[in-house]
Order: C-alpha cells, then structure tokens, then sequence
C-alpha cells in the first residue's frame, strides 16, 4: 500500500512549519490542489488568467486578494498532483516572468486553506540601536523589501521570486537571528476552488 505521505519514487513529503508566539506550528504538506500567485506590475487579470493558462497545471484563477504589495491570486491546480509535483509546478510559475510571486496553500486539520502570502511581519528586540540596521542587512541579504512599519520594532516585508525563499521561508529564516524578537508568514485564508 502506497503511503500518502510518499510520492512517486519513494520521497517523502517535506513538512512545513512555522514560529508563533514562541511555539512551532504545524502547516503539514503542501495542499496539492491549489498555489498562491501574484504577476509582475501592471498586468490586469486578462493578462494574468492568459499567463497562468500557458501552464497546464494551472486550471484556473479565483478572485484575487490584495495585500500591502501585492495581488495575490489562488491558482487552481489540475487534480492529483503530489506534493513534489506541487513544488516542481511553483518553481516553474517562478521562471514565467510574468510571475513575480508563487506560493503554496496548506490544508488545516479543520478544513481551512492558508496560502502562504507575499509578506511576513518581523519584531526586533527593543531599545538595541543596531536592530534596524541588521534587519536591512537581513533583508539586503535575502532580496526581501520593507513595506511599511507597524509600530515601535514591527516590520512589514515582502517577497517575491527573486528573495532566498517564500515568506513562510523568509520569516523562519528571520526568526534564527538574535536580534529578531518574532518574524511570522502572513497567510491568505482561501475556500478550496
């Protein structure tokens, strides 16, 4: 009997999680029927259903979901895939240079799908004056940009296809660093298409 967890060939599905409020939680796999995807600037959703149809992966587009600096769009996948294929089909969405950003959803216990948004917030310690200085490093370093500021240490940055990895990557990397209090994904809350 073939595990669900394995797909073909044997390799087992990565598990995902991610830091909040000082407890790792669980994502699970990548859901296998749909991704997150934002296209470069100025395309209109004309022009975003046509460069998502150029992948026959992709089946269709839902109704996009505007972030600070982006909108990001649930893309739903052909029926079947595996989690590996899931991940193969988002690094070919990422060489489409229409594409400035893609993302996997999760599947929650409950039913509830999180897609993995273009941002993740990030709380350096207070009062240590080199904080900012090393979160632009950080961000320098991983091709991540600031958005915008929340409050006194609380940051909004984004990614897209030319940082390190997605925001669930970016903020798990971020939260390695000393000087980083918190950094956690922004996730898009989606029905299954």
């Amino acid at each position: 009997m073939l595990n669900p967890m394995q797909a073909a060939g044997g390799v087992p599905c990565a598990s995902h999680t991610y830091s909040y409020n000082g407890a790792e939680k669980s994502l699970g796999t990548v859901y296998g029927g749909m991704v997150l995807v934002s296209f470069r600037d100025g395309l209109g959703n004309e022009q975003a259903t046509a460069a998502a149809e150029r992948h026959g992966f992709v089946e269709a587009l839902g109704q996009p979901v505007q972030t600070n600096s982006a909108r990001l769009y649930p893309a739903k996948l052909a029926p079947g895939l595996s989690c590996q294929q899931v991940e193969a089909a988002l690094a070919e969405l990422s060489k489409d240079p229409a594409v400035d950003y893609a993302a996997p959803y999760f599947e929650l216990a409950d039913g509830q799908m999180l897609g993995v948004s273009n941002e993740f917030i990030v709380v350096v310690e207070e009062g240590r004056q080199e904080t900012a200085k090393v979160l632009m490093r950080l961000a320098e370093a991983t091709g991540t940009e600031l958005v915008s500021t929340l409050g006194e240490g609380t940051y909004v940055l984004r990614a897209n296809k030319e940082s390190k990895g997605n925001a669930l990557e970016m903020a798990n990397f971020f939260n390695k660093h000393p000087l980083i209090k918190h950094a956690e994904p922004d996730f898009i809350v989606s029905l299954a298409m």
